[in-house]
């Protein structure tokens, strides 16, 4: 089976999470819509009200008092769907802004086009986007880090950081902040790695940028003290600094690149996308449960709950402290008739020594090995024999030199997987478009040799006309009389 099948099938069928947030936006747009609709009607059967007078008003004070009762009702059914469009018109915004992250979100992992076509310097917009939204994952992870050295003041000299209420917070913060931009230097990685593969060396101008673990070494601060912490916040500024303003002229050159080659017709994949399937969210609306999501909707809102849909990242804390259970002793069995009893041999649990620089870690399990357990070695059981021959057990150096190994072969394997994905998919891209060539060129000789056809058509017409014309030259000379002699005059030299 070729790839092409998983990836439509990924395009078809959207998490709940994304799902979701189009219906909402649907439900608001159709809300939106029905209350112009409501608007302007009110508005024509309030100006109507207000022209018309009411008849025998002199007469009958009833009549007076109903035409200005309806007048005044009709004012406050504008002033009420006024309000209610004023209200929509500021709520929108903000959930179409969660939406289009939403979709960047879910296009950058599933879509495999939106990379590939970035990494051709298409989609001029996509890439202005792209800009502005790793502008503002830098100014939210500076401005969080640069909040630190103030709040270092109120944390004791012998604590650590993490202590403070206050300081906690803002790391994790930082944190969060610094996760939100690794994101966007790893994608802009992902692009430059499908242009180097498409388009081969001598056509990059997208090169891999830089990638630091931003995330670890602020969460680090939680379990350091206040001095070593503020020399480490001034040299994660001072790099961040560094290498963001290089990525972002990486960027900036790619938004150049793409704005000479608009004319390929779509500026913007993710508003194509996204315009396609606002048509099928207006689908799923059900009208009975249109205000309870309306209502539902502006609460999140206001309870700052509504957030864009990320995806689903199965990642462990970066300190994870495991407690290993001492081995239940072993005990030989006991002699049956000898008076001597046999020594009882007791297995020890092992002392692994953790350096006093370095809190115990847990790395996650590679994607390409068998076995997940096999990620999280067990801890070293010494075995005493009863026999005089003790066997000689693995030391620590030698264990952790050997999952390093393993962990490292089990990362350049799910690299090979990756890039072997990447290729298939190229060749199945180059393969459709071999197809689509090879059906162009049949094309255009088919049009070719019709077009000949019609010349040679027309030049044994032309033929045909110049010959008929010359036979009916030579038939209308042969009938009609030639012209009358002309009689010479004498010569006369005086008259000359």
């Amino acid at each position: 089976m070729s790839s092409a099948a998983p990836k439509s099938n990924q395009k078809a069928s959207l998490p709940e999470g994304l799902q979701d947030l189009l219906v909402r936006e649907a439900s608001f747009a159709l809300s939106r819509r029905r209350i112009s609709d409501a608007l302007a009607v009110a508005e024509k059967q309030k100006t109507a009200v207000a022209s018309a007078r009411p008849l025998l008003s002199f007469i009958f004070r009833d009549t007076k008092k109903d035409h200005k009762a309806k007048r005044q009702e009709m004012m406050e059914n504008v002033s009420v769907l006024g309000a209610g469009v004023l209200k929509l018109d500021a709520v929108i915004p903000i959930l179409q802004t969660c939406v289009e992250r939403s979709l960047e979100n879910y296009l950058r992992e599933f879509d495999p086009e939106y990379a590939n076509g970035l990494a051709a310097s298409r989609f001029v917009d996509d890439w202005q986007r792209l800009l502005v939204r790793f502008d503002q994952a830098v100014s939210l992870f500076v401005g969080a880090v640069a909040k630190l050295p103030g709040l270092l003041e109120a944390v004791a000299a012998s604590a650590t950081c993490g202590s403070n209420l206050e300081c906690r917070k803002t790391i994790d913060a930082a944190v969060s902040a610094a996760r939100v931009l690794q994101d966007e230097v790893t994608f802009l990685n992902k692009i430059a790695d499908s242009q180097r593969i498409r388009s081969g060396i001598g056509a990059i101008t997208l090169y891999r940028q830089p990638e630091r673990n931003w995330k670890g070494a602020v969460h680090s601060l939680l379990f350091t003290q206040p001095a070593p912490a503020a020399q480490a916040i001034g040299s994660v500024l001072v790099e961040a600094n560094e290498v963001v303003e290089k990525i972002r002229g990486a960027i900036q050159g790619e938004c150049q690149l793409a704005s000479y080659v608009v004319g390929y017709g779509v500026t913007s994949y993710h508003q194509r996308v996204w315009a396609s399937l606002r048509e099928s969210a207006t689908l799923r609306i059900d009208p009975d449960q249109l205000e309870s999501i309306l209502s539902d909707t502006e609460e999140r809102m206001d309870r700052g709950i509504l957030e864009p849909w990320t995806v689903p990242h199965a990642e462990l804390p970066p300190e994870v402290v495991i407690a290993v259970p001492a081995p239940a002793p072993v005990r030989s069995p006991a002699p049956e008739s000898s008076g001597a009893s046999a020594p009882t041999v007791v297995a020890a649990p092992p002392s692994v020594s953790i350096p006093a620089n370095k809190s115990p870690q847990l790395k996650l399990p590679s994607r390409s090995s068998p076995c997940a357990a096999d990620a999280v070695a067990p801890a070293i059981i010494a075995v005493a024999a009863a026999a005089s021959d003790a066997a000689s057990t693995p030391t620590v150096a030698e264990e952790k030199s050997t999952k390093e190994a393993a962990d490292t072969v089990a990362d350049l394997t799910a690299e090979r997987l990756r890039l072997e994905e990447i290729l298939r998919e190229t060749r199945d891209g180059f393969e459709q478009r071999e197809v689509f060539l090879s059906q162009s060129e049949e094309r255009l000789l088919q049009k070719s040799q019709a077009q000949l056809e019609r010349e040679v058509e027309l030049e044994q017409r032309e033929e045909q006309l110049l010959d008929l014309e010359k036979r009916l030259r030579e038939k209308l000379g042969a009938a009609m009389p030639g012209p009358e002699p002309v009689a010479k005059k004498p010569y006369d030299e005086f008259s000359e």
